[in-house]
């Protein structure tokens, strides 16, 4: 079977040469070698490939990217391009639409719908493996705080699949938020099953409500400890904690046993001179690479009143 870059590289030159434009090796090596699909939108990287400028000085821009968009079968209707995550509160994507107009992207993933706008909104495939680990979490009748709960990555899973009895969602960027509020209603969610939080979670996060918390968030929920900790129930929960581990530094055990003492540590401070607590580390998952010698790493607390 053809891959689909031999076919963009046959179809190119066909295209070049109605153009007039003379196929070289810098061109071939122009074409992409990686690439994501959801839904009916290809995904390229905008540093990684079409930088030639001789591309769309030639030919014109909408049979350009048609012609791309075909050689990927004929369920691509969209192209855009992914840049780097702005460094902003949001963890912005730089998202550039080339071919189509409508920014939502819709896509099934584990039973599960989800819609987000690529402008606004990230959604991290290489994070499938977790959302997929939160749907087969038992968590009936649990009451769940979700602090960084975009457009549903982890808070989904745990409602349609887990059968959480109530979430609650804090998120700050508004349009996450929208895509929230439009991946519950077309999973079915009934309204008193979530309470959804806009805002700096310092300030929305419940106080003693949680059986477990999750803290989505990379390189570091650092900041949030504290308030995860203050959503548990008095009796103690369970704690989702993502982070990056430097594998140069230390093991992913190491990184995990760091985090727990300080977990440990803080539930003491908070409910000092009225309970004891201990924290146990019950899982450490591996997600995906991060970068050189960097994991993204999930660690499963199990926070428990002893006195």
């Amino acid at each position: 079977m053809t891959s689909p870059r031999a076919k963009l590289n046959n179809s190119l030159q066909i295209l070049c040469n109605e153009h007039g434009l003379i196929w070289d090796e810098q061109l071939s090596n122009d074409i992409p070698r990686k690439w994501r699909v959801h839904g009916d939108m290809l995904l390229l990287p905008s540093s990684r490939c079409f930088l030639d400028s001789r591309w769309l000085n030639h030919i014109p821009s909408e049979q350009f990217w048609t012609t791309v968009s075909r050689a990927f079968g004929s369920s691509i209707k969209r192209i855009a391009f992914e840049g780097a995550i702005k460094n902003d509160d949001f963890r912005s994507p730089t998202t550039r639409l080339v071919l189509g107009n409508d920014p939502w992207i819709h896509l099934v993933e584990n039973g599960i719908k989800f819609s987000y706008n690529v402008d606004k909104s990230m959604f991290c495939a290489g994070n499938v493996t977790e959302r997929m680990r939160m749907g087969q979490v038992s968590c009936a009748n649990e009451i769940i705080v979700d602090l960084y709960v975009g457009v549903g990555y982890f808070t989904l899973p745990f409602l349609v699949h887990g059968h959480a009895r109530h979430v609650y969602g804090c998120e700050w960027n508004p349009d996450s938020m929208e895509a929230l509020r439009r991946n519950l209603q077309a999973n079915h969610i009934d309204e008193d099953r979530y309470t959804l939080l806009l805002g700096d979670n310092q300030l929305t996060c419940p106080v003693g409500v949680a059986d477990r918390c999750n803290l989505g968030l990379i390189p570091s929920s650092e900041s949030s400890w504290t308030i995860a900790c203050r959503a548990l129930q008095s009796k103690g929960g369970r704690i989702h904690v993502h982070g990056v581990g430097n594998t140069k530094e230390e093991t992913h055990e190491q990184w995990s046993e760091k985090v727990r003492q300080r977990f440990e540590t803080i539930m003491n401070e908070i409910h000092q001179n009225q309970n004891t607590y201990q924290c146990e580390i019950e899982h450490i998952e591996r997600v995906k690479p991060y970068g050189p010698h960097l994991d993204h790493l999930v660690v499963d607390l199990l926070l428990t009143k002893i006195s």
